[in-house]
């Protein structure tokens, strides 16, 4: 593959790209040079900071990579944190935040870079996120999360909506349809078709002009994963910006491949966690005590249910499992006080004894 222009002291590149490692060595190769394949025409900078990889991701970018800009922090930073190592070094007119399990389509990046130059007033775009199996990922274009839209959530009622006639993922193109009591915060309903105004995109992909950065300041640290997309577009539409979703920009997301199966119910309190650390901030205490109870609530039903269907034999049933894991991992969280995340090993957690809860 050969290596991008990488932008110089001289000539301000066009793009500043940042992407976060950690045992990432099979999935950092397609990724850059995906990324270099489609910024050909591009004069680009790329920042990776790797936190504590012990697959020797650090010796595969040194060896393979030589034009990317390495940060390895020897520690496990976390998302937020990790990314926030390189971005104030960004010094391209664009800034991109990139996961590495990501497999950049050919004229992803320039569309979205067309986007924001024909869109002024707008902050931020983010691309289609198409899962390994095609489908389209919905994080990639929703609505923030509020006390409103999120038992239904927790409840999977809004899951109920691609079984309904004509509601299925796909069916109509258009804007996103006005959410509903059932379906107001992933809008699985919507066929995610049509470019258009969003309140959140995913941290997976993020695209933002300079200024905007400049504006709004770096990522939120307080969860290491899943507060900094969420809580970053809110700040970007509090300060007067708009967020686009262009869907003629895709990008494959191979998600959860750098994940821990057998932690799938820690990785949805760490989520769950995240949300309600957001509603502490922007929506204020009451709004925290509201999805705390919910979530309460969410797991008292969800739990026998779903263990019940998990020992039910069938070929559906490793799903059923996971669902049950997932239930598992939102009533350890919903039913704990004070309220405190599972524990991952990243550098910024706290020690067990110590309240998770957020000073406002």
């Amino acid at each position: 593959m050969a290596e991008p222009v990488v932008g110089t002291a001289a000539v301000r590149p066009d793009l500043s790209v940042v992407i976060v490692t950690y045992n990432a060595a099979s999935l950092i190769g397609p990724c850059l040079d995906s990324l270099a394949a489609d910024c050909a025409d591009l004069r680009i900078e790329v920042f990776v900071v790797d936190n504590g990889s012990s697959d020797g991701t650090p010796d595969l970018l040194r060896r393979a990579y030589p034009w990317v800009r390495l940060n390895a922090t020897g520690l496990n930073l976390g998302f937020s944190a990790g990314n926030n190592q390189a971005l104030p070094l960004c010094a391209g007119h664009a800034v991109m935040l990139l996961n590495p399990d990501t497999i950049v389509h050919r004229g992803a990046v320039p569309r979205m870079l067309a986007h924001l130059r024909e869109h002024p007033g707008v902050g931020a775009v983010g691309p289609m996120l198409c899962l390994g199996d095609g489908s389209i990922q919905p994080e990639c274009a929703r609505r923030l999360p509020a006390p409103g839209n999120l038992l239904a959530w927790l409840l999977l009622l809004d899951k109920l909506v691609l079984h309904l006639p004509g509601r299925r993922q796909g069916v109509a193109v258009g804007d996103p349809p006005a959410p509903t009591w059932y379906d107001g915060f992933n809008l699985l309903a919507w066929p995610r078709q049509r470019a258009c105004a969003v309140q959140s995109i995913c941290g997976a992909c993020i695209l933002l002009r300079h200024e905007v950065l400049q504006q709004v300041g770096l990522l939120d640290e307080t969860s290491p994963m899943y507060l900094d997309d969420i809580d970053f577009c809110r700040r970007i539409l509090d300060a007067g910006w708009a967020i686009h979703y262009q869907p003629e920009s895709v990008i494959t997301h191979l998600w959860k491949q750098s994940s821990d199966p057998r932690r799938a119910g820690d990785h949805y309190a760490l989520g769950c966690h995240a949300i309600w650390l957001y509603l502490h901030k922007h929506h204020g205490r009451a709004a925290a005590r509201a999805f705390e109870a919910m979530a309460a609530l969410a797991a008292a039903l969800r739990l026998p249910a779903a263990a019940l269907l998990a020992v039910w034999p069938g070929p559906t049933q490793p799903r059923r499992r996971y669902r049950l894991s997932m239930a598992q991992g939102l009533a350890r969280w919903a039913w704990r006080l004070p309220k405190r995340p599972p524990l991952f090993g990243f550098a910024s957690e706290t020690p067990p004894n110590s309240s998770e809860a957020p000073a406002r």
